[in-house]
């Protein structure tokens, strides 16, 4: 069976935490994806990385990422930890 998008982007996002270096993996996503949410606002994929860095070391914060082919990236943060799951 094929991967979703989203399947793809959570699976780069998360092998990404371990190197360090979520925030490309993150900005790559965002690049990817046809519509990013943060909470019920729409926001640019430049906004994406920096928002998901303030939200790890802040109160948390909510994100979703829409890609063309139907699928959705659902990234969620709280108490410094970075979360991932996805939809079809």
């Amino acid at each position: 069976m094929r991967k979703s998008q989203a399947e793809s982007q959570k699976e780069a996002i998360m092998a990404a935490v371990e190197e360090e270096t979520e925030g490309e993996a993150i900005a790559a996503a965002a690049k990817a994806a046809t519509q990013i949410k943060l909470e019920q606002r729409t926001i640019s994929a430049k906004e994406l990385s920096a928002s998901v860095e303030k939200a790890l070391h802040g109160p948390g914060g909510s994100f979703r990422l829409q890609f063309d082919d139907g699928s959705n990236l659902f990234l969620s943060t709280s108490g410094g930890i970075l979360t991932a799951t996805v939809s079809k």
